[in-house]
């Protein structure tokens, strides 16, 4: 590249590019987040509206008596029709996604830690594509068309974590984990507020589920086009940054920089290691609650409650800024716990992840026992959102902890298992809420709440924050 057009752009920025990247990496989720969960709020409206004939007395007592108070949700049928998909197909459309999803993370374990930079820029841009193409789908083939659309669209996002972990190892050294990698990650509250209360709006608005898919498939565009200019997957390869910062950032790694030709995945030795699995049971409990409040939670609102979809999308989604300060706020405690060796790397993992883990899962029965009392149930849904950011500096980093030469591949892995709950969640929930009626709906938290503990605990017991043997080449014996 030209030397005199490299210093003109190494002057032009105000920021750092470890700090650029990090804010690429960031919208990247915060895009990806806004096409996965619009659906969510946007089929409230699109099916046709039931006969509300449960005869659950606290079902109706609870939706007449919100109805007499704010702006309800009135039967209506707004631009683009209304379609009759009971519960059970709903479930099927909204777990479709994860069905790619699941997919593609272990299919793109293989080249996320050699392609991160091509690899980030398809995910968010074959995603972008079929959300744009989604009304079309539609129209043509109805719900199957729908279903098959967002399982590709599922198989585009889930190389997005994957290669975001090798980005983060080649871009983000151990001490700064929890504030910046934690900041990273948790663009998906921010893509899932933005998504949540800007479908919101757009529905109630414009009228017209199709602009919804319209608008979140153009931003994404946007941010394509930035990352295919100034997106780079490590600081040797960036070619607008400084000489200095980019020693600065070699020398902080030390020993945990993922190295060039690490050879072959240690596939014996990660299936045999203990933290590895007690991540991935971490990882299970957290999208678990992360998926049935991110996708379920609209319906709770609009079914149980008897929400407008205005009102819905802000409730049901405005709780993910909560829970993006407390994840960020949270990193930046854990770092300091950490840097001052207040706490070990492993402890303070177990702790971050316990406070994701316990506080949501009581919030949770908190708010199906409230009934009636929205003001008890909006607040006990916004303390479990907030309080899941605890999951952040916890789970979420620790791949990084574990392996920096094979973070993209863990990533891939871990996060394809927990993945799998996003296909589980909305069947269950479909399935067990046929008349969506409060009793119902309880059965749905009290599953929740086992599988958040259980999962945690179970983390609490064999998870690590240490660099584990089989991460170094040198040292390893085994032959794949």
């Amino acid at each position: 590249m030209n030397p005199k057009l490299v210093a003109c752009c190494q002057s032009a920025w105000c920021i750092s590019m470890q700090h650029l990247t990090t804010l690429l990496a960031f919208f990247s989720i915060v895009n990806q987040y806004t096409m996965r969960i619009c659906l969510s709020l946007a089929i409230t409206e699109m099916v046709q509206p039931t006969n509300g004939s449960s005869t659950d007395e606290s079902h109706v007592r609870c939706r007449n008596s919100i109805r007499s108070g704010t702006e309800h949700a009135q039967p209506r049928v707004i631009q683009g029709d209304a379609f009759e998909w009971d519960e059970y197909v709903q479930g099927i459309i909204l777990s479709a996604f994860f069905w790619g999803y699941v997919l593609s993370h272990f299919g793109s374990a293989f080249i996320a830690d050699r392609y991160p930079r091509l690899m980030l820029g398809l995910s968010v841009l074959i995603t972008a594509v079929l959300t744009l193409l989604t009304p079309l789908a539609i129209d043509v083939g109805g719900a199957p068309l729908l279903i098959a659309t967002r399982a590709i669209e599922g198989i585009g996002e889930g190389a997005t974590f994957p290669v975001l972990s090798a980005i983060v190892a080649q871009w983000i050294p151990p001490h700064q984990r929890g504030t910046l990698g934690s900041f990273i990650f948790s663009g998906g509250q921010i893509g899932s507020l933005a998504g949540g209360i800007g479908t919101g709006f757009l529905l109630s608005e414009l009228n017209s589920w199709r602009m919804v898919f319209y608008v979140w498939g153009t931003l994404a565009i946007v941010w394509y086009i930035f990352w295919v200019i100034l997106g780079y997957e490590s600081p040797e390869s960036h070619p607008f940054i400084k000489e200095t910062e980019k020693q600065k950032l070699i020398e902080s790694f030390a020993d945990a920089k993922k190295k060039p030709d690490v050879g072959p995945i240690p596939w014996r030795s990660i299936a045999k290691s203990v933290p590895f699995w007690g991540l991935v049971a971490g990882q299970i409990g957290h999208d678990w609650g992360f998926y049935l409040i991110a996708t379920d939670l609209p319906k709770y609102m609009k079914s149980v409650l008897g929400f407008s979809v205005k009102h819905n999308g802000m409730i049901s989604y405005f709780p993910f800024l909560c829970m993006w300060i407390f994840s960020v706020l949270g990193g930046w405690i854990c770092d300091k716990q950490i840097s001052k060796q207040c706490v070990s790397i492993t402890a303070a993992r177990k702790m971050w992840t316990t406070i994701g883990s316990l506080v949501p899962a009581i919030s949770l029965l908190a708010a199906s026992y409230a009934e009636c009392n929205t003001v008890v149930v909006v607040v006990s849904f916004a303390i479990c959102v907030t309080f899941m950011g605890g999951f952040y500096p916890g789970i979420k980093v620790n791949v990084n902890d574990l392996s920096p030469n094979y973070a993209g591949f863990l990533m891939a892995v871990v996060n394809g298992f927990g993945a799998i709950t996003g296909i589980l969640v909305p069947y269950t929930a479909g399935w067990m809420t046929p008349n969506q009626t409060i009793e119902e709906w309880r059965n749905v938290f009290w599953l929740a709440f086992w599988v958040l503990n259980v999962t945690n605990v179970i983390f609490i017991a064999f998870a690590s924050g240490e660099i584990q043997p089989w991460n170094d080449p040198n040292s390893r014996t085994e032959s794949n």
